[in-house]
């Protein structure tokens, strides 16, 4: 096994999250930019753009009047003092399109100008080049805002656009994004998390329509968020019906089974028990938007909804009966403005993303009554507003939507009052295996035995703490005792056989390397046809021979074997296993060398294991012929 893939070692922290006192440890979750094939990465739109005096600074202004600035075209800052000196307007002949804008190049002759397109002339405007039509389109995304010209660099031009910043030095003839880091992201919702092959998706105002469109940040990508489809269409068609229905804007929609709420511009929650066949008479809230739902899905009759409100008022309600009573939660929670709501109904844990960052309370959401005071968890990014919240499945990690710079996760601070199990592989809720690598979700434990059996802890952090499972465990469940600081914590897991697990990042990348040189397989660096690859798993089960916890596998041949038998597939068809083993020089981790086939399609692909009867998670597998 190449050495290189030994600094692989992140798979043991976990950030903490923030409230009560906890520190917070955000995590961002992609980049600020989106891939719209253009000439470059783009972001949201940008109003202005400028120079410094002397021609070292680049600033940009955003929507709401923020001035941000660059000296290297590749990491922004908020411009706190100074800003960018005047274009000069320029008079010529005639301009190349209605309504378009002329500056100075400070070159004899020379102008550019900007509107649909940016153009140059050198004969003060007797003739014009289009330096950004591409076939009926534009290189940069649509319109100029704006176009400054680098003072005594008459070749040197910076442009803002719906699509962000670009910089041209050879008078406009290419074209250079400066929007990898530019924190301009236009994020409004998060449509979904990452699960198997598919990456975190969100929903974003495409810059050329100005209507939401969802984008994807994929397991294993490293450049730019994609546009992928989604169900945005039809949800927008089911708003367009229902408020033609209700004679108003619907602004917010969810459903679960039978169950449909809605929600509109002026106030009103409406509940249909029967998929919309009939509606509740709607619970009004004047003067409020309501703005998002969150529902339990095994019992969608309790919800949380968000509010936005132009007035004092409830901004968070709770209904525990489909909405024939909704209860005021609110509590301490004073802002005006509450865009989404995230809730662990098991829990009873409500998040609220508002105008002024994050909020989260405990409430019995099974029953009616107050929530306890809301606490303040330490933002993202410090008084951005925060559009969206969600938790995954098993509550443990929250999701952040901070409007222009993207999404950023972190550990749930509920979890340190209700601890959880998981594989350490893919943080999921599964099945227990000898030698199997778990997570302990909630705290830091002292010591753990499995029955009578004491169990290995790898890692104690604030939040999380990793253990291992002895390879020779025996029966059909596992009774594990924590010793924590503030008790015993019980817990009882199924035990199988082999219980396998792709090892993945927090974003879903799976650890699969090339088995020539131990190099991360991901979208920069796709795996080539006929090629070896090699996957971290745990979960794989007993091994041959029998191997003490908490040691290092040894290399090569003596590197124990694993006894289930181990299958793989890419997109359903069988792959040729090469290997299945302790991983060399890691502590409880398997290795699986597989060999690709000659022929394959270009792009992801669905990759997963089988051990026994038991399959891994799925994950994507970026290959090239």
């Amino acid at each position: 096994m190449p050495k290189a893939v030994r600094t692989i070692g992140y798979l043991f922290l976990l950030g903490v999250a923030g409230g009560g006192g906890v520190r917070a440890e955000w995590r961002h979750v992609g980049t600020a930019a989106m891939d719209l094939r253009l000439s470059g990465l783009a972001t949201g739109p940008v109003d202005g753009v400028g120079w410094s005096g002397d021609g070292g600074t680049i600033y940009a202004r955003t929507a709401v009047g923020r001035w941000l600035s660059t000296e290297d075209g590749e990491s922004w800052k908020s411009a706190a003092q100074g800003g960018p000196v005047e274009s000069v307007s320029a008079v010529v002949d005639r301009i190349p399109e209605a309504q378009a804008r002329v500056i100075g190049a400070g070159r004899a002759g020379w102008a550019y100008a900007y509107g649909d397109h940016v153009w140059r002339t050198e004969d003060n405007g007797r003739s014009w080049r289009n330096l950004t039509q591409w076939k009926q389109t534009s290189l940069l995304g649509g319109p100029v805002s704006q176009a400054a010209v680098r003072p005594g660099v008459p070749e040197e031009i910076v442009v803002s656009t719906a699509t962000g910043v670009w910089k041209s030095a050879d008078a406009g003839l290419t074209w250079l994004s400066l929007n990898a880091a530019l924190p301009q992201l236009p994020v409004r919702r998060i449509v979904s998390l990452p699960r198997g092959t598919a990456g975190l998706r969100v929903a974003m105002l495409a810059p050329a329509t100005l209507t939401p469109a969802v984008f994807e940040w994929a397991p294993g990508e490293r450049a730019a968020w994609q546009p992928v489809p989604g169900n945005l269409a039809l949800e927008q068609a089911t708003r367009i019906a229902l408020s033609r229905e209700f004679g108003v804007m619907v602004t917010a929609l969810s459903y679960s089974g039978d169950v449909v709420y809605a929600g509109t511009e002026d106030g009103r929650i409406y509940v249909s028990l029967d998929r919309g066949g009939s509606w509740l008479p709607p619970a009004q809230n004047p003067g409020a938007v309501i703005e998002s739902f969150t529902l339990d899905i095994r019992e969608p009759r309790r919800a949380v909804v968000s509010l936005r409100r132009r007035e004092a008022g409830p901004v968070v309600l709770r209904t525990t009966n489909g909405g024939l009573i909704w209860d005021d939660i609110s509590s301490n929670l004073a802002q005006a403005a509450v865009y989404g709501v995230a809730a662990d109904f098991e829990a009873g844990a409500i998040y609220a993303a508002t105008e002024s960052g994050i909020y989260w309370t405990t409430a019995d959401l099974a029953a009616m009554g107050q929530a306890t005071p809301w606490k303040k968890i330490a933002s993202p990014i410090a008084d951005a507003p925060v559009y969206d919240v969600k938790l995954d499945p098993l509550g443990q990690t929250l999701y952040a939507a901070v409007y222009g710079y993207g999404v950023y996760s972190d550990a749930s601070p509920h979890r340190m009052r209700d601890w959880k199990v998981v594989s350490a592989a893919d943080w999921t809720a599964r099945a227990a295996a000898p030698g199997a690598l778990l997570s302990v979700i909630g705290g830091r434990v002292q010591s753990v035995r499995a029955g009578e059996k004491p169990v290995l802890v790898l890692s104690r952090g604030e939040r999380e703490t990793q253990i291992q499972l002895p390879y020779d465990l025996e029966g059909t469940s596992v009774a594990l005792s924590l010793e924590a600081e503030g008790g015993m914590v019980r817990s009882s897991l199924p035990l199988a056989a082999a219980a396998p697990a792709i090892l993945v990042d927090r974003d879903g990348t799976p650890m699969v390397m090339d088995g020539t040189n131990g190099s991360l397989v991901d979208s920069g660096n796709p795996a080539r046809a006929g090629a070896l690859i090699q996957v971290l798993v745990s979960g794989l089960g007993r091994v041959a021979p029998n191997w003490p916890v908490g040691i290092a596998a040894p290399a090569g041949e003596a590197a124990p074997q694993v006894i289930a038998q181990v299958r793989a597939y890419l997109d359903g068809a069988p792959l040729e296993v090469v290997r299945a083993s302790l991983a060399p020089g890691y502590i409880g981790y398997y290795l699986v060398e597989m060999r690709l086939p000659d022929i394959v399609n270009t792009g992801g692909a669905e990759l997963f294991l089988e051990a026994g009867n038991s399959p891994t998670n799925k994950v994507r597998l970026y290959i090239e012929p």
